[in-house]
């Protein structure tokens, strides 16, 4: 006796969709254009650059299980979530425009000010995106309308990641770079917010919360006793070089291509692909075990880089097209690992009684930030090996006048070769992961029927629903 009653309208799929879009873009830009302000702008070394995100990440990482307990234990007429949207966004939009100020520093100095406001930014970001990320999991018991939201809201998510490289693309042609990223910061770090505070003040927690609170140390006991989860968590971990296909876009234009001004064109095939992905990672899910599309995602992937690859730089468009083939498993493999956690967090409801949304989102949230700090250690380290023919990796300029073979055939690795091989050592903890078939759909109709007779006990000992 699943849950089938409709509880969320189309202002809630509307504003939390604009909230990922708004969250998404503030991510995108950070991820996409910081270390190309520190070195392309700043002159910092690229593998000093690519240390600070790496060990701020991994910080970030690591602390977010503390938010999502923190997030569990608040208790306020809005609900658990939606107060650190409403208040905390506008702060995680100032201190994204404060990171691409280019004040005038001393080599010392930016690199100082680079990882206080970096640090900054990430923590007050964490304030707000773990409640978003567990938003949907209390906003409605119906499985398919928590499936729909999330769904929904990736979508607008993943075209949100590419809103920084539209400003950027327009920017470039009116700028110059250092100018460019400074007012793309400024429109997102503006805008932004006022769509995740709008998601706050609209979608309702209609799950309630567990009684019992969790201390400081149930966030990382909690990812070791949900088996299914730590599982989750460790193949999710070990995609983090999938990652470098995006993340070489503008490098691999750059230079292989040599036409810095078609990033846009360059990308858009793959985000289309992936938003297509998305789209029908919710009609996969209701024929296929999670656990299958996952793994099917990733194989498909890894061939589709690998041909990539075979057929080699000869065309930008033909790599283009090419990656539109490659980037429909990644719309998928970004959806599916989010409908897992739901799956997760009612096992766990089941066997313990116990919803920890914050928790189980917050360390979805590590598994992100510590992927994504390994993603740019070994960007910078790939590019120190590839796109420098010196030992001063500081001056991108220099690669701009050494373009020999192994600089541009090195960079095609990053996008292609290296992230189809190594993106397939994910699919091992997916085969300890058993939260599949009759036993999910037993903990669902059990949670149903019990969520079902606490209400119904709620209702004869008067108490207001």
């Amino acid at each position: 006796m699943t849950d089938t009653k409709k509880y969320l309208g189309r202002k809630d799929y509307l504003f939390f969709a604009l909230a990922a879009f708004a969250n998404a873009s503030l991510f995108g830009l950070m991820q996409g254009y910081l270390l190309v302000f520190y070195v392309m702008v700043w002159g910092i070394p690229a593998l000093t650059a690519g240390s600070m995100f790496a060990i701020i990440k991994i910080i970030d990482g690591f602390t977010d299980p503390f938010m999502g307990v923190i997030v569990d234990k608040t208790n306020t007429k809005w609900g658990k979530m939606r107060p650190y949207l409403i208040f905390g966004a506008p702060f995680m939009g100032l201190l994204v425009i404060i990171c691409f100020i280019p004040f005038q520093f001393g080599d010392t100095m930016k690199i100082v000010y680079m990882y206080a406001s970096y640090f900054l930014a990430v923590m007050v970001g964490k304030v707000v995106g773990v409640p978003l990320q567990g938003l949907p999991a209390v906003a409605s018991p119906n499985t398919d309308e928590r499936t729909k939201l999330i769904a929904t809201s990736r979508m607008l998510g993943s075209i949100g990641e590419s809103s920084a490289l539209a400003l950027y693309t327009v920017g470039m042609i009116f700028l110059n770079l250092r100018t460019t990223l400074l007012v793309s910061a400024i429109i997102i770090g503006i805008l932004a917010p006022i769509f995740m505070s709008m998601a706050g003040l609209t979608v309702k927690e209609r799950i309630p919360p567990s009684i019992e609170k969790p201390n400081m140390l149930d966030g990382f006991k909690f990812l070791f006793k949900n088996k299914p989860f730590l599982m989750l968590i460790l193949a999710n971990l070990l995609t983090f070089f999938r990652n470098l296909v995006t993340a070489s876009h503008i490098y691999v234009v750059s230079f292989v291509f040599n036409s810095p001004g078609s990033v846009i064109l360059f990308g858009l095939p793959g985000a289309i692909s992936g938003m297509i992905g998305m789209i029908l990672a919710p009609w996969l899910k209701k024929k296929f075990e999670a656990k299958q599309i996952f793994i099917g995602a990733i194989i498909y992937h890894s061939l589709a880089l690998t041909l990539v690859w075979i057929v080699g730089p000869v065309h930008l468009l033909v790599t283009a097209g090419l990656l539109f083939i490659a980037m429909f498993a990644v719309g998928i493999l970004n959806m599916v690992p989010t409908l897992m956690a739901a799956d997760c967090l009612d096992y766990w409801e089941y066997k313990t009684g116990l919803r920890q949304e914050g928790i189980t989102f917050s360390l979805m949230g590590l598994r992100s930030k510590v992927s994504s700090a390994f993603r740019d250690f070994t960007l910078t380290f790939l590019f120190a090996f590839f796109l420098f023919n010196s030992t001063d990796t500081s001056v991108v300029k220099n690669a701009l006048t050494t373009q020999f073979a192994y600089t541009t055939g090195g960079l095609f690795l990053i996008l292609t070769i290296i992230p189809a091989v190594t993106n397939l050592v994910s699919i091992i903890p997916m085969f300890f992961y058993d939260l599949t078939g009759k036993r999910l759909t037993e903990i669902r109709n059990e949670l149903a029927l019990r969520r079902a007779e606490k209400a119904g006990a709620a209702t004869e000992g008067g108490a207001v629903i």
